[in-house]
């Protein structure tokens, strides 16, 4: 079998938990902090519903490896959820940018999406 994780590096891991828990009701595990720094995070797991997504702060010795982008966005996550128009709502209550308001699509879901630790988030049902 064979599976993709995605792993995004953000600025700051604890608010990127914290926006992951709140927008998402992630459950986050195997947090493991810089020796030198136990404030930043060299890897950590969420679980979103099925899915399973890698994270840390930028840079293997806690630096920053880069700047991140403002736009156009070098990442975009594409999540499933129960009801799109809650889980927009939740996240840009938790300090995310509104993209585009959740609307019908043509497939018969709902969609919106969001700007959040420099990646855009769609978000649909």
């Amino acid at each position: 079998m064979t599976t993709v994780t995605p792993y995004v590096m953000v600025e700051s891991a604890q608010p990127f938990v914290d926006f992951l828990k709140t927008a998402f009701d992630a459950d986050i595990a195997k947090v493991v902090p810089l020796p030198t720094d136990p404030q930043r995070v060299i890897h950590a797991e969420a679980r979103i519903g099925d899915g399973l997504l890698f994270f840390a702060d930028a840079g293997p010795d806690g630096g920053q490896c880069q700047k991140f982008p403002v736009e156009p966005a070098h990442i975009q996550m594409w999540v499933t959820v129960p009801d799109a128009d809650d889980a927009y709502t939740r996240a840009v209550n938790s300090g995310a940018t509104p993209v585009m308001p959740v609307a019908a699509q043509d497939t018969g879901s709902r969609m919106g999406g969001f700007m959040a630790f420099g990646a855009l988030w769609w978000v649909n049902d």
